[in-house]
């Protein structure tokens, strides 16, 4: 089990992961980051609530990521209720408690995503998330983001990861990529996006890690010069 790779693809018709230094208008990544993807894969094994962020280190697992849908954003203004202040059903005629807000969101978003375990303890949630994934079934309900965009799911398959290791030549790298582990090869005709998004996060939600990644906007193959990436059955990809 140790180095392999749990593959699969999940898509819904909206998504949302709120970036962390928004506030008032919540904006969004363009994909799942490290912290989205292990909160659904605690979704999908039923992991108890803020129980598993350890379970998830990078000790652990290593994720990567494909876009396989353009990445299309809108902004939908949402009446939000607020909900904080004493009594505030009842104070409802004597003062309004929505607050329109405007969300940013990913449009029919389509994303395939490998998750690599790294230790062999994790031998039993391996078996146990491939073998929900392989009969389509999850304990709790996978969503991308937030509660109100749940998603499907398809299991692609599970394979070993073989590392490659680039050095005077050039290969098409499927997935996003760590800006710190390769050397891209930037092409004309390509639209490049670059963020910083958070990987691991301890019991308490607090980010262990952050990390630069670079993407490609519709999703295309990203050509690179050196660094490192794994073959992942007929898929070339950079672990984050």
């Amino acid at each position: 089990m140790k180095d392999g790779v749990l593959v699969f693809d999940i898509w819904s018709d909206f998504a949302h992961f709120r970036r962390f230094e928004t506030t008032t208008s919540p904006l969004t990544y363009p994909f799942p980051t490290g912290t989205a993807i292990a909160g659904l894969l605690a979704a999908i094994a039923g992991l108890p609530k803020d129980s598993y962020y350890l379970l998830f280190s990078r000790n652990n697992v290593e994720y990567s990521l494909r876009i396989l849908t353009p990445i299309k954003k809108i902004v939908v203004p949402i009446s939000i209720v607020k909900t904080d202040e004493p009594n505030w059903f009842f104070l409802w005629k004597l003062k309004d408690p929505r607050a329109p807000t405007p969300y940013e969101f990913v449009k029919d978003p389509k994303y395939r995503i490998y998750i690599r375990f790294k230790n062999s303890t994790l031998k039993e949630l391996y078996g146990k998330l491939k073998q929900l994934l392989e009969n389509h079934q999850t304990i709790y309900t996978p969503y991308l983001g937030i509660t109100e965009m749940i998603a499907n799911f398809e299991f692609i398959g599970d394979f070993p990861a073989a590392p490659i290791r680039i050095k005077d030549e050039t290969i098409e790298l499927h997935s996003v990529a760590r800006i710190d582990s390769i050397k891209i090869l930037l092409e004309e005709g390509k639209r490049y996006g670059r963020e910083t998004v958070p990987l691991y996060m301890d019991n308490d939600r607090k980010v262990l890690e952050y990390c630069n990644v670079v993407y490609e906007v519709n999703g295309n193959p990203i050509k690179i010069q050196s660094g490192i990436a794994y073959k992942v059955e007929d898929e070339n990809v950079s672990f984050l």
